[in-house]
C-alpha cells in the first residue's frame, strides 16, 4: 500500500510541477509582451483553476481509505 501511496504522489506533485511550469511561462511571455494582457489574465485564471483542482484531488487521494487514482 506504501508503493501505491509513493507512486500517487509522485503523479500528482508531476502535475503541480507542470502547471507551476506553464504559469511561470506565461508571466515571462507577458513580461516580454508576446502575449496581452487579455491572454494573460484568461492563462493565469486557467492555470490557478487547474492548480486548485489537482490539489484538491492529492487532498482526496492522501485522506480517502479507498486509493483511487483520478486523472
Amino acid at each position: 500500500m506504501q508503493i501505491f501511496e509513493m507512486i500517487g504522489l509522485l503523479i500528482y506533485s508531476v502535475l503541480i510541477v507542470i502547471i507551476v511550469g506553464l504559469q511561470i511561462r506565461v508571466s515571462s511571455d507577458f513580461r516580454n509582451n508576446k502575449i496581452t494582457e487579455q491572454q494573460h489574465q484568461k492563462l493565469t485564471n486557467r492555470n490557478t483553476i487547474l492548480l486548485v483542482i489537482v490539489g484538491i484531488l492529492l487532498i482526496l487521494f492522501l485522506y480517502t481509505p479507498f486509493k483511487i487514482l483520478i486523472f
